[in-house]
């Protein structure tokens, strides 16, 4: 039986519902694919679990039909009603919609007027000139489409570590169970918490590797052998991706965990210091280079300590000053899920969540948390409901009553999230903007703009006393949008002038700030929140992908704008200064 984890079944119910828009379904039908796929995205336990004991309904969004289509799939890998619908549009039409600003409805029109249903096709067709004066096909927009396609083809060699990290730890769930293994893990840039992965890559410590391999290669998230080896074997996945599997023997262990987890540049920085006292460091251990002797090579943390310094978290090891501060013995202490008290960024079915204020209260409430942020969008982003003053009444009652309880739960604060205008500007005026606990200001258009214009933008909402937070500072949608072009330096000092909180969206298709721009900030003395920006309660659980982010980015829990009690939290925003 294959074996499917989270992101792969959410990935075929994502992949069904783009087919059936494109195939002209009701939006309900395909919309409710999409929805159940962001609840398996978001469910904290293993869908296999799950199945097996017949509670997929307990799923949010999932009903009794998605719940028997999710049933087949893990059964037999058959996805029901997908003959009816390839019958009329290939499966390969999903390609088209990945490229950037080419949607479901011109997919659609490529499709049924020249019969393109793959991205090389559409190349070939623009190639031909076979575009020109189909409907929706400008000259412009033919020239963004070849544009988008060449940033289509370099970002999806690459996924989202959200998906990438569900596969490695299948793979190691079931590579522990095979008798011999006294250990696995993954390594690479899995281990390091990348935010977009390219290779799967995981180790495994046994003696007798042939029957390792053997094992591996008969795994049931396995669906393809490329290559096999005695001690290495690279697999197709049930996820439609390569993962490659390395044993090494159990007294190499420590040196090859180190050595594979990288980065190249973390590794080739500690050889040079190895070098420099006379040793060698590769996979295989720690030698003395006058006499060949291996001095360790079992445990990772005996290697740095050889080399003088302390284990580092394997999230930081990108030689971007980390090994400098370790010699130093100065490693920093890093954010941990324990430290965080709270989410500040969190919407509700009265703009375009999905979870009530109700529902997201009881979700922070299980996972111990002493305060949330309701923080539905603002009136200027009509699209997607936001709110007027009236209906902000309306929310602000609401969470009177519930704080009014007296049941132990979370309290809740009254939030928003701005849109920021090309002039700076945010949607209220400042006695309502006053009213709130704390204003999140965001980017939501204008992805086109000049770097000068949008960090402008960025600059001028940051002046205003009330807005607190930054939320998703540069807009970016990994594989799928690009950032606005900021200068982020100059957004990082003015942050720290005024003293704006920066968002660490935690979603794991944003991620921003990154790790580069952490450093920056935390260089600088500005804080971070590390927020879900939850859009239904099920993703509070993605904090674990902000974590992990923060920790890249050196986040220490005093950096950290919802690691504080709720006091403390209140005296660090903006408003809460002195004027």
């Amino acid at each position: 039986m294959p074996a499917y984890d989270n992101a792969a079944i959410a990935s075929a119910l994502d992949d069904f519902g783009d087919l059936l828009e494109i195939a002209g379904e009701d939006r309900y039908r395909f919309l409710s694919y999409h929805k159940a796929a962001h609840a398996v995205r978001a469910w904290d336990e293993d869908i296999m679990s799950t199945a097996l004991a017949g509670r997929l309904t307990e799923i949010p969004g999932i009903g009794a039909k998605i719940a028997a289509t999710i049933t087949s799939l893990l059964g037999s890998g058959i996805f029901p009603g997908m003959d009816e619908v390839t019958a009329r549009v290939p499966a390969s039409v999903i390609e088209l919609i990945r490229i950037p600003g080419l949607g479901p409805k011109k997919a659609k029109a490529l499709f049924d007027e020249l019969g393109i249903a793959s991205i090389d096709g559409l190349e070939q067709a623009i190639a031909e000139g076979r575009l020109a004066g189909l409907p929706g096909f400008a000259e412009k927009t033919v020239e963004n489409i070849v544009a988008g396609i060449g940033r289509y083809r370099s970002l999806s060699e690459r996924i989202l570590l959200a998906d990438a990290l569900s596969l490695a730890e299948t793979l190691v769930a079931g590579l522990k169970e095979v008798p011999g293994v006294e250990d696995a893990a993954c390594a690479g840039s899995i281990r390091r918490m990348k935010e977009t992965v390219g290779d799967i890559d995981v180790l495994v410590s046994a003696e007798d590797g042939p029957a390792v391999m053997a094992a591996v290669r008969e795994l049931p998230v396995v669906t393809e052998v490329i290559a096999s080896g005695e001690t290495k074997t690279s697999v197709m996945t049930t996820s439609g991706r390569l993962a490659d599997v390395r044993v090494v023997a159990p007294d190499s262990w420590g040196a090859a965990l180190q050595y594979f987890t990288g980065s190249a540049e973390h590794n080739v920085h500690l050889r040079e210091i190895a070098k420099s006292r006379g040793l060698k460091i590769n996979e295989y251990g720690l030698f003395r280079v006058s006499d060949g002797e291996r001095l360790v090579s079992a445990c990772e943390e005996d290697i740095y300590t050889a080399l003088g310094m302390p284990v580092m978290p394997p999230e930081v090891r990108e030689d971007a000053g980390e090994i400098e501060l370790a010699l130093e013995g100065r490693v920093p202490e890093l954010v941990t899920a324990g430290d965080i008290r709270g989410d500040l960024h969190a919407h509700t079915v009265a703009t375009d969540g999905r979870s009530t204020l109700e529902q997201n209260r009881a979700r922070a409430a299980e996972l111990g948390y002493e305060y949330l942020g309701c923080s539905d969008h603002a009136y200027d982003l009509r699209m997607v409901g936001g709110l007027d003053l009236a209906q902000l009444e309306e929310q602000w009652a609401r969470i009177d009553e519930l704080n009014a309880l007296g049941d132990g739960g979370p309290v809740l604060l009254k939030s928003i999230e701005l849109n920021i205008g090309d002039d700076g500007s945010v949607d209220y005026p400042p006695e309502v903007l006053a009213r709130f606990d704390y204003c999140i200001a965001s980017l939501h258009h204008g992805f086109s703009q000049s770097r000068e214009q949008a960090t402008r933008r960025l600059l001028v909402a940051m002046e205003n006393p009330f807005v607190d937070i930054i939320g998703h500072p540069t807009g970016r949608l990994l594989g799928r949008r690009d950032p606005f072009d900021l200068d982020m330096e100059a957004v990082i000092d003015k942050a720290a002038e005024t003293g704006t909180i920066m968002e660490l969206n935690a979603h794991p298709e944003r991620l921003d700030l990154n790790d580069v721009h952490l450093r920056m900030a935390r260089k600088r003395g500005v804080r971070v929140a590390i927020d879900t920006d939850a859009h239904e309660a099920g993703q509070f659980s993605h904090i674990r992908w902000g974590i992990a982010t923060a920790r890249r980015g050196w986040i220490a829990p005093g950096d950290v704008l919802n690691a504080q009690p709720l006091d403390v939290m209140r005296s660090w925003l903006k408003r809460s200064r002195p004027r």
